[in-house]
């Protein structure tokens, strides 16, 4: 509907006539599209302008927006702005993180019409050398291609005429040891003990003797651990928002990751301690932690969250003060699971303890039980098939 305005003109005083008017929502991005003219002598001149204009749009619809997105950049600006509405905000940074670290060096300012197999074949056997996650950029390009077939850009989608180059072993090998074995871990906490930082030794803890993940472990508040019942809840995570460059709180992923888990006493004993320390060193910085808001695991300086990349750098510095075998952050959740097998938990124990939607997840994950445990399930038989 278009809505008509009598104006005087600045500059010659004359009585001008002008509308706006709303066309419709453009499928593409979504957005309200209005538009605004102005200048015409009279509100029939006004009218019939507007008249013409509805007509234009309702016989050429977009095809104009359409032509002017001719680089790989501009289709990923034009998709992504709609792709980010469908999707939690930290699937869609992720995305973006990947489009622009992976995909943008080698196709941003390429012009969409341009794009050959050949050279998409040549970034992806590029990027299987390079990266573990190939398959992941190489889907995530053409499904951004596929865009530009539907909306008629180009008329087929040149990523799905490649051929896929096989995993290389060497590249893509996990490590089957990323986890402690008991005397392992043990080790692991007494240089913990001998360097003394109270937050270290609270935080890898919670990690080992829980198996909750690192961002899980971030996103603790004081309220989601209960002293009396010996209990901890777990429902959000945090994540590192890179277009806005800070950590984020949200929920986990699945109704699975939301659980209470049960806590042994040295872990609350070793929490206590921290929370005392932790209100110290806040209050000498100006800042008040009683609240039951306050989050477990703060910067060292100031109240903000860690980000998760923090967590690996704690991990570096521990290693360097004393030489050990290594694992990531990840590996303590390793670790429990492992140890858990080992004390004698059922596949279902481990799963709900771990948080997984289904067994399956747990089985492809966890089949690296510890050597310990190889040999106990023997033993097992052994004496079972003997008496």
């Amino acid at each position: 509907m278009a809505k008509y305005k009598k104006y005087k003109n600045k500059r010659t005083g004359e009585e001008l006539y002008a509308f706006k008017i709303y066309l419709g929502t453009d499928p593409v991005t979504g957005k309200r599209i209005q538009t605004t003219r102005r200048g015409f002598k009279s509100k029939p001149e006004a009218k019939s302008a507007c008249a013409k204009l509805e007509l234009e749009y309702q016989q050429n619809g977009w095809k104009k927006n359409q032509n002017e997105i001719k680089t790989f950049s501009q289709l990923f600006d034009i998709w992504f702005e709609t792709y980010q509405k469908t999707v939690k905000h930290s699937t869609a940074t992720e995305i973006w993180t990947r489009y622009k670290r992976y995909i943008k060096p080698s196709f941003g300012s390429l012009r969409l019409k341009s794009l050959r197999v050949s050279y998409c074949q040549k970034i992806v056997n590029q990027w299987s050398s390079k990266y573990r996650a190939y398959r992941a950029i190489k889907n995530l390009t053409a499904q951004i291609l596929n865009y530009a077939v539907t909306l008629e850009i180009i008329d087929s989608n040149p990523m799905k005429k490649i051929v896929t180059p096989r995993t290389k072993k060497g590249l893509l090998h996990k490590r089957e040891d990323n986890f402690y074995s008991k005397e392992e871990l043990n080790y692991f906490f007494e240089c913990l003990d001998k360097i003394g930082n109270q937050k270290y030794i609270a935080f890898f803890r919670v990690l080992a003797f829980t198996g909750i993940r690192k961002s899980e472990a971030l996103a603790l508040q004081w309220k989601d651990i209960d002293f009396t019942h010996a209990s901890l809840k777990i429902s959000k995570t945090v994540y590192i928002d890179a277009r806005l460059k800070r950590v984020i709180v949200q929920e986990p992923k699945t109704a699975a990751s939301k659980r209470t888990l049960d806590m042994d006493a040295k872990t609350l004993s070793i929490l206590k301690v921290w929370r005392h320390k932790q209100r110290e060193e806040l209050l000498a910085q100006g800042f008040n932690s009683l609240s039951s808001e306050q989050f477990v695991f703060t910067q060292y300086l100031g109240n903000g969250l860690p980000s998760p990349t923090n967590v690996n750098n704690w991990l570096e510095w521990i290693y360097r003060k004393y030489p050990q075998k290594e694992i990531t952050a990840h590996g303590f959740r390793h670790t429990h699971a492992s140890l858990l097998f080992e004390a004698g938990a059922t596949l279902k124990e481990v799963q709900d303890r771990l948080g997984h939607a289904n067994v399956k997840t747990t089985l492809n994950i966890y089949t690296h039980v510890t050597k310990k445990a190889r040999k106990n399930t023997a033993s097992k038989f052994a004496k079972y098939i003997d008496n």
